[in-house]
């Protein structure tokens, strides 16, 4: 920040080593029951401490923020209008709330410039506190790991962990470091299989590719060797039994056996009947939607939940992003989940491709990766029909940006300090 409209330089250091510790902290404790809660609160103190300095602070990246923050407030607008409309609570605009804690992290990060190390180290401890909650509950006689919350939002989360831990990698990196990443790694994806979801599998994939393929020279042997590494990995889910109970890939043909001849109360038969239900509503509805929070009405109508109780009766949410936001808010809805996926991405991927190099490495490189997972991981799960997930993608999508920005600035003019954008 320009002197003389910044921060006092003790109350610099001191938003700063906050900072520091909500990065930590954010990654670290997502998996705990109110878990970010400890980041919201020290997000709050950096924000109370840069109080009326922020603008000063985040002239140089006004127009990405101000962007961010204008789609925040338009998603949030049109469920307000919805919730209106359909009579329900504020309650109901919760998770869209949420949203808003995007463009917040974003300046913040922005201003402080912390370093993306510190996602890192918190990603780490954050994997290893998953798989061992993992492990608790598989040793308890549990089917599905979860951690408390439900399987899907866990393996959801633990793919979350695992971008940041692959692609926020500090620059400086000894073998003994990637050494242990890859145990890490390990042991994410060991958690991941403990839980038994399937929906995060082609994101998956697709961070390992983008991770091991990279670019420069050895693009062909590296990509030659991801490739025949995927297919080991689901052929061995596919074939050892232990594994594919675990994974249930097993379970999907005989779930669209069972789909084919009538019966929807199974994982993919329930998704399916959910994509006919929402291209109904969409169709009836087209510019409006069944309601926000909705969409549940829509299943009770399915012909067996009118007959007895099934678990494909007690969701209320489509397990699509696409179908959820086009079948409850009509083509604003559909809209408005493009604009939360396709601006953070196209920004970043603005920003990692500008970068010098070509590892894959930097927060530039983890929000265009974590952005991606959500998106593969949407086709069959909505996203933001939890809490988890929403708050998840709004807090470590700003902050890397946030963090992008600065990396950005920092390589195109090596050694030079930012004018005006940060607090120091």
């Amino acid at each position: 920040m320009n002197t003389g409209e910044g921060l006092l330089p003790s109350r610099v250091t001191t938003a700063r080593t906050v900072m520091l510790m909500a990065l930590f902290c954010a990654p670290a404790l997502l998996l705990l029951h109110k878990g970010w809660s400890a980041f919201g609160v020290l997000l709050l103190l950096c924000t109370a401490l840069g109080f009326g300095s922020w603008r000063a602070a985040c002239r140089p990246a006004a127009k990405v923020l101000a962007a961010l923050l204008l789609m925040a407030l338009l998603v949030l607008a049109l469920a307000l209008v919805s919730m209106q409309q359909s009579g329900q609570g504020l309650r109901s605009v919760d998770y869209v709330a949420r949203l808003l804690l995007l463009p917040w992290c974003a300046a913040v990060a922005y201003a402080l410039s912390p370093p993306r190390a510190l996602l890192w180290w918190g990603a780490m401890a954050g994997i290893v506190l998953g798989f061992a909650l993992a492990c608790m509950q598989v040793m308890q006689g549990a089917d599905r790991a979860g951690a408390g919350s439900n399987p899907i939002v866990f393996a959801n989360a633990m793919l979350t962990l695992l971008v940041l831990a692959i692609h926020c990698l500090p620059a400086r990196s000894s073998f003994w470091r990637v050494l242990a990443l890859l145990a890490i790694l390990s042991l994410g994806m060991a958690a991941i299989v403990m839980s038994g979801s399937r929906g995060v599998l082609p994101g998956l994939a697709a961070m390992l590719l983008i991770a091991i393929i990279g670019g420069g020279r050895g693009f062909w042997l590296r990509s030659g060797i991801a490739v025949a590494l995927l297919a080991s990995v689901l052929a061995a889910l596919w074939f050892v039994p232990a594994l594919a109970e675990r994974s249930r890939l097993a379970e999907v043909r005989t779930d669209l056996h069972a789909y084919a001849r009538g019966h929807v109360d199974t994982p993919i038969g329930a998704r399916l009947e959910y994509l006919a239900l929402a291209g109904e509503a969409f169709a009836e509805r087209p510019w409006t939607g069944v309601g926000l929070d909705r969409f549940d009405t829509r299943i009770r109508t399915i012909p067996a939940c009118r007959q007895q109780s099934l678990g494909v009766c007690g969701m209320g949410h489509a397990h699509n992003d696409l179908a959820q936001w086009s079948a409850t808010l009509g083509v604003p809805g559909l809209l408005s989940i493009l604009a939360i996926y396709l601006l953070p991405l196209a920004l970043l991927l603005r920003l990692a491709l500008a970068m010098p190099g070509t590892r894959t490495v930097g927060a530039a490189w983890a929000g265009a990766v974590l952005v991606l997972t959500y998106m593969l991981s949407g086709l069959t799960q909505s996203m933001f029909a939890h809490a988890l997930t929403t708050t998840n993608y709004a807090v470590l999508v700003g902050l890397l940006i946030g963090i992008a920005l600065g990396e950005a600035e920092a390589a195109r003019a090596p050694g030079a300090q930012r004018q005006g954008a940060a607090m120091q």
